[in-house]
């Protein structure tokens, strides 16, 4: 698997061969800080994904692309200041969004999961040859806002991926607040568990499904963009970003609130683990069958507590 660019995170060779028992901490202490950063990118994609998947049943397969969108905007808008750019990225995001709910998916839900499925592959599609037709194949960069590091335990750390990781971890905490303690995220799951009777509450329940995706658009639209400062930007780079995020929301069990976040966590510890002892080649390939054999022991995702996006329903005998 060729993940985002974001190496060289760790020293290899530092953790594998210590010259003494006292440079064991080092090479710790730096794996921690690296998960910790992958761990907010993964987070803010996981918990975006697993909301449209758990609220409106779509696998958005271009869930990465999104990214890449957020990515690409901030290379256009690099003369702006970077909070602004955070700022129009998560509109734009929203925008997007809520083009793609009401312009396609609003027409293909009664027609099952395969409609839109289908739909948002060709979406991606779309979304990738219109960035190559503009930006050509040659990877774009993005200069990171805040430079140097920051000593932590003796480890010279990038103060930026830090600050990056931080901001993803909060912003979804807040978003978790909303849905646990607020009455929007308690029309919100209404809308989605039983739209009829929350349409006879007065609820919109077609503005709240509009605003699920375009909220799970932002989410992944945002982590493109404060992730762009370390990655090697192109087309493509939202599809190496998929198939971890999809583990995620498999992981964490599909349809939980916290369940993406523990599964970005998992999936982090994991990449970069496997990254910090094996080749990046061979890592890629243990990473994935690593995470098939988890998804295949447990294919409803594991018996976690978390609390649900809606009711499980049972089955009729």
């Amino acid at each position: 698997m060729k993940g985002p660019s974001l190496s060289p995170w760790l020293c290899r060779s530092a953790f594998l061969f210590p010259s003494s028992s006292g440079d064991l901490m080092e090479p710790f202490v730096l794996f921690v800080l690296s998960v910790f950063t992958a761990f907010g990118f993964y987070a803010l994609l996981a918990w975006g994904l697993g909301l449209i998947f758990g609220q409106l049943n779509v696998v958005n397969v271009a869930h990465g692309d999104m990214a890449m969108v957020g990515a690409y905007l901030m290379v256009v808008l690099t003369p702006v200041a970077f909070p602004l750019r955070l700022l129009l990225a998560v509109i734009g995001g929203l925008v997007l969004g809520a083009l793609i709910e009401r312009g396609l998916l609003s027409r293909l839900y009664e027609h099952g999961m395969l409609a839109t499925l289908l739909a948002m592959w060709g979406t991606g599609i779309v979304l990738r040859q219109t960035a190559e037709a503009i930006f050509g194949p040659t990877p774009a960069s993005v200069p990171a806002p805040i430079t140097g590091t920051v000593e932590i335990l003796g480890v010279d750390y990038p103060i930026f991926r830090l600050v990056s990781a931080t901001v993803s971890l909060l912003i979804l905490a807040g978003l978790v607040l909303v849905m646990y303690r607020t009455s929007l995220g308690l029309r919100l799951r209404a809308s989605i568990d039983n739209r009829a009777m929350a349409a006879g509450f007065g609820i919109p329940t077609g503005a709240m499904v509009t605003g699920t995706f375009a909220v799970g658009t932002a989410l992944a639209v945002l982590a493109g963009a404060m992730q762009s400062p370390m990655l090697g930007i192109t087309p493509q780079v939202g599809v190496s970003l998929l198939a971890p995020t999809f583990f995620a929301v498999l992981l964490g069990r599909p349809g939980s609130i916290g369940g993406p976040i523990f599964g970005a966590f998992v999936v982090a510890v994991l990449d970069i683990g496997l990254r910090t002892v094996l080749p990046e080649t061979v890592a890629g390939v243990v990473f994935f069958v690593a995470l098939i054999a988890l998804i295949a022991l447990q294919p409803q995702g594991p018996n976690w507590r978390f609390t649900l996006w809606k009711p499980l329903q049972r089955r009729v005998a």
